[in-house]
């Protein structure tokens, strides 16, 4: 026999088609041309349920977004690191975050198109993204100082620049490979920013680079 489906159960699972039809077409389309009557057809139902369930396409885009970074980072980011610090913690954070340009990829493509709208055409859903970045720059940061206070990393550094650069690094090695996926081996791209990360971090960085310099 047949179990029928809670109410609660019927308005997730509706929810959660809305958010991946929403996902396709925002990838697709971009968010400006995503209309919540469109989402609420792509995903099976009613051209209105999307505009009942979540109000506004603002209101859809913080559940989408939110849910999907808050996922990400309770269900993959926080595990990986935990119990690691310092430049394990930050090459750990490097391959969590671009392996899942290979699993998620049309999830990772309409982020993008919605961060880069975000910038012009709809400074609304500004703040979504102000918040998400800096919650991972606060990830990035707190293994930094965790570094510098263990002597692992370099204390002359500003754990504040260093998390920037660490994200706005991964940002634009993710916003070009979700563009042109054939443009590089993401595997050795991946690889060499965590060498790069360790030569510049390590607290021993400055005598081999004094070293380097006096050799030539």
């Amino acid at each position: 026999m047949t179990t029928r489906r809670t109410q609660a159960e019927r308005s997730a699972l509706s929810e959660s088609r809305m958010l991946r039809a929403a996902i396709r077409l925002i990838a697709k389309q971009g968010y400006s041309k995503t209309t919540l009557a469109q989402i609420g057809e792509a995903s099976g139902y009613s051209r209105g349920l999307a505009s009942h369930r979540f109000g506004s396409k603002e209101g859809l885009l913080q559940v989408l977004v939110e849910g999907s970074a808050g996922r990400f980072l309770e269900e993959q980011v926080l595990p990986a690191i935990e119990g690691r610090s310092g430049l394990e913690a930050l090459s750990v954070l490097v391959d969590t975050y671009l392996n899942e340009l290979v699993v998620r990829e049309e999830r990772l493509r309409a982020i993008y198109v919605l961060m880069g709208e975000a910038l012009g055409p709809v400074p609304e859903i500004r703040e979504v993204f102000v918040k998400l970045n800096g919650a991972f720059r606060d990830s990035a940061r707190g293994s930094i100082e965790a570094g510098i206070k263990d002597g692992e990393i370099r204390s002359d550094l500003d754990p504040v620049v260093e998390s920037a650069l660490f994200v706005g690094t991964l940002r634009g090695v993710a916003m070009q490979w979700v563009l042109e996926p054939d443009c590089f081996d993401l595997v050795a791209v991946r690889a060499s920013v965590k060498e790069s990360l360790a030569r510049h971090l390590s607290a021993d960085a400055p005598a081999k680079l004094a070293a380097a310099r006096t050799r030539a």
